[in-house]
């Protein structure tokens, strides 16, 4: 027979352990939703760019340099434009490899207590 403290011991741990399955689901899905957003975004981003870019007055390709060219004439929409759509992209990259880099972490911490 069990004495109260093992059995209340035992429930702790067990009610620990649910706990930590759920978190850990609930980081799967955001993981997997910031991976989804920086996918859509980067597919986004270049499949309307050139569309964007003719829709700025002068801004179709005059040069064969490259992208550079799309924002050539009209350098401040563009810029602007270019400026804003890296920064956002730089976040969300930046937002997921932290949020990647915390996960692997929690699993090494994770492992480390299993062992002991």
């Amino acid at each position: 027979m069990r004495t109260t403290e093992e059995r209340a011991g035992l429930i702790h741990k067990r009610t620990a352990e649910i706990q930590r399955e759920r978190q850990k689901k609930k980081q799967r899905a955001l993981d997997m939703l910031c991976i989804a957003v920086c996918l859509v975004l980067v597919v986004g981003i270049g499949s309307f760019m050139p569309g964007w870019a003719a829709g700025i007055p002068g801004g179709e390709a005059r040069h064969a340099s490259g992208a550079a060219s799309l924002v050539g004439s009209h350098a401040a929409l563009g810029y602007i434009l270019m400026g804003l759509m890296a920064f956002l992209l730089g976040v969300f990259v930046t937002v997921l490899l932290h949020r990647l880099h915390r996960r692997n972490e929690r699993k090494q911490q994770e492992n480390s207590d299993n062992e002991l």
